[in-house]
Formats: C-alpha cells, sequence, structure tokens
C-alpha cells in the first residue's frame, strides 16, 4: 500500500493526523466498528486522517476519540495547516459489525457511522464517497498528492 519515497503517518485509535506535505500517505490500520474521516483539500493540498472510535463521549486526549466531540477538534488542526473545509473532499470507512453476538445489541459501528453522517450534517458538510458498515475489519491510507482513498479489508480492495 505504502510507497518507499512516502512520509507515513499513522493514525492510532482515537488519533488524527493532519499533513500539508503532498508525499505523505496517511493510515489507519485495523478499522473494526471503528470509523476513519479522510479530509483533503485539492487546492491546499492538506489532508487529514481522523480514527474515531465510539459515536460520543467528552473530549479527551486521544482527542479524537469520540466523534461528537473530537470531529471539531479535528476540523481545527485541518484548518489551521491551511486547509479549507468548504473546498474539501471528505470520504469515510468502517464501521463494521466485527462482534456477531453483540452487534444486535450494541451495534458500535453502525452507531459511529450515523454519528459520523449526523455530526458532518451539523456542520453543513456530507461526505463525498464512503465504504461504511458490513461485517469486515479494514485498513485505510489517504494519499496526500491526490485524495485518493485507499480501502482494504480481507475480501477487496477498492478506490474512493
Amino acid at each position: 500500500m505504502v510507497g518507499t519515497d512516502q512520509e507515513v503517518l499513522v493514525a492510532g485509535i482515537g488519533e488524527m493526523v493532519v499533513t500539508n506535505n503532498p508525499n505523505a500517505a496517511l493510515v489507519a490500520y485495523g478499522l473494526g466498528s471503528c470509523v476513519a474521516l479522510a479530509i483533503w483539500d485539492p487546492k491546499a493540498r492538506v489532508a487529514g486522517l481522523a480514527h474515531f472510535m465510539l459515536p460520543s463521549g467528552p473530549l479527551t486526549n486521544p482527542p479524537v476519540k469520540f466523534v461528537d466531540s473530537g470531529l471539531p477538534q479535528f476540523f481545527s488542526e485541518f484548518r489551521r495547516r491551511g486547509g479549507d473545509l468548504r473546498r474539501a473532499q471528505m470520504k469515510a470507512a468502517g464501521g463494521a459489525a466485527m462482534l456477531a453476538v453483540m452487534a444486535s445489541t450494541l451495534e458500535i459501528g453502525k452507531r459511529n457511522a450515523e454519528a459520523l453522517q449526523a455530526a458532518l450534517g451539523q456542520h453543513g458538510l456530507r461526505l463525498h464517497n464512503s465504504d461504511l458498515g458490513g461485517k469486515a475489519g479494514r485498513t485505510v491510507q489517504l494519499e496526500g498528492s491526490t485524495g485518493r482513498l485507499l480501502v482494504k479489508s480481507v475480501t477487496s480492495v477498492s478506490v474512493l
């Protein structure tokens, strides 16, 4: 997935990475019920990736553990690096139902995906593309130069 000449920035669970380095690859490994939001400004060439764990909760460290309190932090860092939300492309992946026994009662993946879409709507924003739900975990990679989001699961590879 990652090229040898690229800077690799990893967004762990509850973490975000934002860069204006077009040679960077932003990666979130092992998304299960977690949701990754990729944001890319094609003019400023600012890229960001957030790895949200749960739909709601207080602002914590790590800063984007929760969708509702973490999204404004992510947007703030994106703008600080020179990104403009009005022209940014937003893509999301994850939100899988990973635990079949508990999936019907907790539905964390589904709740994460719904929370992300609702939170974006509150900011007057929407996803340009997504790969949400299902039962398979995913790894995502955002290319800083193109805004291309590569989504890889055990059974498939797709580009958003």
